[in-house]
């Protein structure tokens, strides 16, 4: 599947990986080469049922990107190992949505931890922020901008056979549905702004098995490590994929249905039968794990850190859509001497430039002229960092009231 460069290569719904019956082995193993973008994107762009749909960042239009949707493949046409470094069949880099076994990939793998390489004071702030803020933060200011992903999976409607679909049209991409009767409701999104949390690198997961609080509101499958008072956490952009999915009512574990059949016989799978009972009762015997027979379906939410679909840099956030005072300002000297000579409106109060989205037909005229950007308060500090201090320091005593 990696190296197939034929593209008659593909996987047996039911095979758990083997390939289908009606591949030609010997003419793929002929061909086999590096792998791609391509080869890569067969399973990786198709991640949850189709394109888009749990990536925020990853879909078939990374194949021939334009550069504004991803700098790195579309303007530098960077293959996947470019980035994901590969020794020995074990490839750096994961979602946040499984363990990092293999080695982790950051941006200062190739940029370093002081990436804006200018002598400006503009540089020497945006190098002060990389301690604190993802690269993604700035560089990927909204997700899904090239396709759309989705964003709610609601599984407790499925199995409705009078339902017809709604198609949804965002911006100039396809319409897709709202509904499917194998997989219930979905919501989609494009061009969508990240949520930001503290993130150290580490996930806390929900495997199978555990057994989750019914209590909650929301089970939180997956969800970032990390605190403002921890130094090695930065702020970090994520898509949150939220939907409905089923629990055991007894033993409050997380189900797993049988879904698609194995042959014309099988008589429990859901997509064919319809009864969740009888595809729980299946799946969990598969799996090893006890059923009760009672289930109960939880909202539950899945952090995806949002990786690639990285901007130009004229297209990352700007001072002030994250620091709200600086509009309030029209020097540096809050912070510093009287610098009349810097162009503080040009180096403060440029905004990002959308256009390449307006384009596109998005709705983005919102986030353009947001003046807190990432929510300071929702990240743990009473407001802006500029009037109030960051994480482990105070502002000099020229930013207090003077007399």
């Amino acid at each position: 599947m990696c190296h197939d460069t034929t593209g008659t290569y593909k996987k047996a719904p039911t095979k758990a990986g083997w390939p289908d019956k009606g591949v030609d082995l010997k003419d793929v193993a002929e061909k086999v080469g590096h792998s791609s973008r391509r080869s890569c994107g067969r399973c990786h762009f198709n991640g949850g049922g189709g394109d888009a749909i749990k990536h925020a960042d990853l879909a078939g239009n990374l194949l021939k990107p334009d550069p504004n949707c991803d700098i790195h493949m579309g303007g530098l046409d960077f293959s996947c190992t470019q980035c994901h470094t590969t020794m020995r069949h074990r490839i750096a880099g994961s979602s946040s949505s499984v363990a990092a076994v293999e080695g982790v990939v950051r941006c200062a793998d190739c940029h370093s931890d002081r990436p804006h390489l200018g002598n400006s004071l503009l540089d020497h702030h945006l190098n002060m922020h990389c301690s604190t803020i993802d690269c993604n933060t700035c560089h990927s200011p909204v997700y899904a901008k090239c396709s759309p992903t989705k964003i709610w999976w609601d599984w407790s409607k499925a199995g409705d056979k009078n339902r017809k679909p709604k198609m949804i049209k965002l911006g100039n991409s396809k319409a897709l549905p709202d509904y499917h009767v194998k997989k219930g409701e979905f919501k989609w999104g494009r061009a969508v702004k990240p949520d930001y949390a503290w993130f150290n690198g580490k996930t806390k997961r929900i495997i199978l098995g555990d057994s989750v609080d019914m209590r909650a509101d929301v089970i939180q499958l997956t969800s970032p490590v990390g605190l403002r008072a921890d130094p090695s956490a930065r702020i970090t952009p994520f898509k949150i994929m939220k939907g409905m999915q089923a629990f055991d009512a007894r033993h409050h574990t997380l189900l797993i249905p049988h879904l698609f059949p194995r042959d014309s016989k099988d008589t429990t799978a859901y997509w064919k039968n319809y009864d969740w009972d009888k595809s729980f009762a299946d799946g969990m015997q598969a799996a090893k794990l006890p059923y009760s027979g009672e289930w109960q379906w939880k909202e539950t939410w899945t952090y995806w850190r949002v990786e690639h679909e990285v901007m130009p840099a004229s297209m990352a956030l700007s001072c002030v859509q994250c620091h709200s005072s600086l509009g309030e300002e029209k020097t540096c000297n809050r912070c510093h001497q009287d610098n009349r000579h810097i162009n503080f409106k040009e180096l403060a109060h440029k905004t990002t430039d959308f256009t390449f989205l307006k384009d596109k037909r998005d709705d983005v005229e919102q986030l353009q002229h947001s003046s807190d950007y990432i929510d300071f308060k929702a990240l743990g500090y009473k407001g802006d960092p500029i009037i109030y201090g960051g994480r482990f320091k105070k502002l000099p005593l020229g930013a207090l009231p003077q007399g």
